[in-house]
């Protein structure tokens, strides 16, 4: 992709994709090195080859740029002060919440890039159905099919983690 095409590209969808890394990776820091890797990706294999939904195919790279993130510092990252006292002052978090958290990225580490795109789109943005399905491409019954595998994945875990404490 020439420097012109990847300019366009940045001006029009650099924002959304910036807050789908913060979203997921909660850090201003590691969401603006997963936006330049994401903006590196695209430069480097071009533009998608369907010419289908230019939106959803980005957002699939820059989640795959995210997850390659949190693979690599390990597990999640780190809280900042800033964000320990106000949860502290809220009287939220737990310490389930940071397991809770590890859960769902095991969870969509283990999925394909279409289930996992799909599940993103709808649990974590909050986009219905019917916009996901516009945003991917993708028929409505097939985002069905894919959410309820999300979810089935997601209470498999969950169940497998309630099983282990329950023999502690």
């Amino acid at each position: 992709m020439d420097d012109a095409g990847l300019a366009q590209l940045y001006a029009q969808y650099g924002f959304l994709v910036h807050r789908r890394c913060q979203q997921l990776l909660r850090r201003p820091e590691d969401a603006e090195d997963a936006l330049q890797e994401t903006f590196l990706r695209v430069k480097r294999y071009g533009a998608p080859r369907d010419g289908g939904a230019t939106l959803a195919w980005l957002y699939t790279i820059a989640q795959r740029c995210c997850f390659d993130l949190m693979e690599r510092g390990g597990r999640e990252p780190p809280a900042e002060e800033s964000q320990l006292a106000a949860l502290e002052q809220r009287g939220e978090g737990s310490p389930e919440d940071a397991d809770r958290r590890a859960m769902l990225g095991l969870a969509l580490r283990q999925l394909d890039g279409k289930t996992r795109t799909i599940g993103v789109l709808h649990f974590l943005d909050g986009y219905t159905q019917e916009e996901v399905a516009e945003q991917t491409g993708y028929s409505r019954r097939t985002i069905g099919k894919k959410l309820q595998q999300f979810e089935q994945r997601i209470r498999q875990l969950w169940q497998s983690r309630a099983s282990l404490e329950e023999t502690r």
